[in-house]
C-alpha cells in the first residue's frame, strides 16, 4: 500500500492543503495507521513551531558582542587544553 506523500503530510499538518489533498488523504488515513501517526506526530512539530515562533515573525538577532564572547570562550578553552576537567568543552565558569 502506498504511503501519503510527504510533501502533502506536512501541507495537512500546517493547514495548508488544498480540500481536494485533504479527502483524498483522509480517505487513505481511514485505512492507514502509520500515516495517520506521522501526521499526528506532524501536527504536532508544527504546533511546536508556531508557540516557538515571534508573534510578529521577526527573527532575533543577538548584539555583535553575544557572539564576540562566544568566540573569546572558545579561544580561551582551546588555550587551556579544556582544564574544566574533563576536556569536554564545557565552561567553568567566567574566565
Amino acid at each position: 500500500m502506498d504511503h501519503c506523500d510527504p510533501t502533502l503530510s506536512a501541507a495537512l499538518a500546517f493547514g495548508e492543503a488544498s480540500e481536494q489533498e485533504i479527502r483524498a488523504a483522509e480517505r487513505h488515513l481511514e485505512h492507514c495507521a502509520a500515516c495517520r501517526e506521522e501526521l499526528a506526530a506532524l501536527r504536532e512539530l508544527a504546533a511546536a513551531a508556531r508557540g516557538a515562533a515571534p508573534a510578529d515573525s521577526v527573527s532575533v538577532r543577538p548584539p555583535p558582542r553575544v557572539w564576540e564572547a562566544i568566540a573569546a570562550e572558545t579561544a580561551a578553552e582551546r588555550r587551556d587544553g579544556g582544564r574544566d576537567g574533563g576536556g569536554n568543552g564545557t565552561a567553568s565558569g567566567p574566565r
